[in-house]
């Protein structure tokens, strides 16, 4: 290795402007000399040349050679040049477990969860899961963060399916609706349900209707819904309950349930009573779905002792429960003193029309009532039922009733005109037309009115209807019964009227085309 030493001077003025030191590494290459390094000073602007010669040479900037800075054989580092670690991504992850997992157990990949892994709607209903399928998405969901509603219905999880998904359930804090409707799910995913329960504090809904759940898995729900604080709607609905004692007591410690779904089990005698025991108690429950059971006269009077204590239930629903007159006679004692009730559906069940005649009663006679809807479906109705219909919507505008009609004798004799073919017409008799009457108490101007406000206009242009007209009309007018007609509605009314007239009238003529075709068959027979 030797050192070139290389003094630059300016031409003119004979002082050096600096020197730049190089180092260069020597060849060893045979037959080249090696380099001696020079000291002193150089004569000003004078150099020698290879034969020893001086001469005069003039240095320029480009005979200089830069010095070669930072090069890769002297730069040093203790950073990493290699590839930059990724980042750890959630949902890749996920889904690695989950095809590692169905690799293992067997089990054929749904892509339905991998596509919609960070949806908020999971639904892999009837996706014919098993327990094992259940399992391998159960893991991924463990640490999901993006699925808040979970339907898992009919995939035949059993027991041990159940389990998995309620192991699940501990540890994810975001999934707040699940829906494990028939899964046959048995005593074995009860006992895992209802531990889950107890420790988890997201879960807001869970839909356990149809899972061959008994009397004996009863206690599990108490013990439950005693200490979760959390759940809002529970159906446990076409399931094997008929004791009814275990779920009395959980609705009657229950302070956070506010819709309860029961129907379609086998409560009856007893547990039929534990049910209206616990109504009794609860503070919380605002609607409470029975129907399909087997309360019969013995839970109408139980219901009608529930509903004169608790104040807080809005919806009851006893359809289809083998109850008679005599349960109605009860259940309108019931209702006669309730003030909180919006919606009581007894429709199916063999009341007669002196039941119903009970139950309007007893709306009638109670000045604080708020029921908004008497399901009497399929219960064929009396005149003298509407005539008192009519006295409770003046007192009660926005009440409602659902029936079987009118009773087949009654409706023969008394043939009404289609309230709106009344309305036509009065209109046409002082040269109205709809828009105008209309827009003549619409005081907002917004074509929508109240049903107190269609009355009034009814009244002010004297266009009397019946109670039962008055009723058909506004059935046709707010079909979903929120209390408001708009003008869309009126014209669909009327279009409907005209195309029931125009069929009518094409099927009279018809009918006078078919008998006059006979007669005159007759009549040519007979000549």
């Amino acid at each position: 290795m030797s050192v070139q030493m290389l003094v630059v001077h300016h031409p003119d003025s004979g002082q050096t402007d600096g020197a730049t030191e190089l180092t260069e590494e020597a060849e060893s290459e045979p037959g080249r000399a090696a380099c001696e390094e020079e000291g002193g000073k150089a004569s000003p602007g004078a150099t020698e040349d290879g034969d020893g010669q001086p001469g005069s040479v003039e240095q320029t900037d480009s005979d200089v050679p830069e010095v070669q800075k930072d090069s890769d054989e002297e730069y040093d580092t203790d950073l990493e040049t290699g590839d930059e670690r990724r980042d750890y991504d959630p949902v890749c992850e996920m889904k690695r477990v989950y095809l590692e997992l169905c690799e293992r157990t067997g089990v054929v990949p749904a892509s339905y969860f991998l596509r919609h892994v960070t949806s908020e709607v999971l639904d892999m209903s009837y996706h014919g899961l098993g327990a094992t399928g259940a399992r391998c998405i159960a893991i991924p969901l463990h640490t999901n963060t993006y699925v808040t509603q979970l339907s898992l219905e009919d995939n035949w999880l059993c027991g041990e399916g159940g389990r998995h998904i309620a192991d699940m359930l501990k540890e994810n804090c975001y999934i707040s609706e699940l829906n494990l409707a028939n899964n046959k799910l048995g005593s074995v995913g009860a006992q895992a349900i209802c531990e889950m329960l107890q420790e988890n504090t997201t879960l807001k809904a869970i839909n356990l209707a149809g899972n061959e759940f008994r009397d004996k898995d009863g206690q599990l729900f108490v013990d439950a819904l005693q200490n979760n604080f959390q759940l809002k709607e529970v159906d446990l609905s076409g399931n094997l309950f008929s004791d009814g004692e275990h779920l009395g007591n959980a609705i009657a410690a229950n302070d956070s349930v506010v819709h309860l779904d029961l129907s379609w089990n086998q409560l009856r005698g007893r547990g039929a009573l534990a049910i209206c025991n616990g109504l009794k108690l609860n503070t919380t429950l605002k609607s409470l779905d029975v129907s399909w059971n087997g309360f019969a006269d013995e839970g109408a009077l139980g219901f009608a002792e529930a509903l004169k204590l608790n104040n807080v239930l809005t919806v009851l629903n006893i359809t289809n429960n083998r109850i008679t007159c005599q349960g109605a006679t009860f259940l309108a004692k019931g209702v006669a003193e309730n003030d909180t009730l919006k919606s009581l559906r007894v429709g199916k069940n063999p009341i007669t029309m002196k039941g119903a005649m009970q139950l309007l009663d007893a709306v009638r006679v109670n000045s604080r009532t708020a029921l908004e809807l008497l399901d009497l479906t399929d219960v064929l109705l009396s005149l003298e039922f509407m005539q008192l219909l009519g006295e409770v919507l003046d007192k009660h505008a926005d009440f409602r009733i659902k029936h079987g009609g009118v009773a087949g004798e009654i409706a023969q004799k008394i043939k009404r005109a289609n309230p709106m073919l009344v309305l036509r017409d009065a209109l046409r008799q002082t040269h109205s037309r709809l828009i105008d009457f209309f827009k003549s108490f619409d005081k907002e101007g917004d074509l929508t009115v109240t049903v107190e406000e269609f009355k009034a206009g009814l009244q002010r242009e004297a266009i009397h209807l019946d109670p039962i007209q008055m009723y058909d009309l506004f059935r046709a007018l707010d079909k979903d019964e929120d209390g408001m007609v708009n003008y869309g509605d009126l014209l669909r009314a009327e279009r409907e009227m005209l195309l029931e007239k125009w069929a009518g009238e094409h099927q009279d003529k018809l009918q006078k085309e078919k008998e006059s075709r006979i007669q005159d068959a007759v009549l040519k027979e007979l000549s």
